[in-house]
């Protein structure tokens, strides 16, 4: 059998001007996240960038069934209320799915 399963990989960059909103909001995403099945596989802050440009400060990696579940959640109602303080938070966000090769 094939493994269908989804990893929503997060990366960002915090507004400093509104870090003090920073917990908040993981503490809610990492809620909605949780209610669409998705288990966190990982949490991380860039330590030192090595090549490249604007590197995110954060990446997250959670892993849920498939494709379907993380696009229903992200154009869902309580992802997309959240939308006003993810602006605020910051400053670039940028969320892909991938899968295994």
């Amino acid at each position: 059998m094939e493994d269908t399963k989804a990893l929503l990989v997060i990366n960002a960059i915090v507004n400093k001007q509104n870090a003090a909103e920073l917990q908040d909001y993981l503490g809610s995403v990492m809620q909605i996240f949780g209610k669409n099945g998705g288990k966190p596989i990982g949490r991380y802050k860039t330590v030192e960038p090595l090549t490249g440009e604007d590197f995110p400060e954060m990446i997250a990696i959670i892993e849920f069934a498939d494709l379907d579940v993380i696009k229903n959640m992200v154009n869902g109602n309580e992802f997309t209320a959240l939308s006003d303080m993810r602006t605020r938070v910051f400053s670039k966000l940028n969320m892909m799915v991938c899968e295994s090769m």
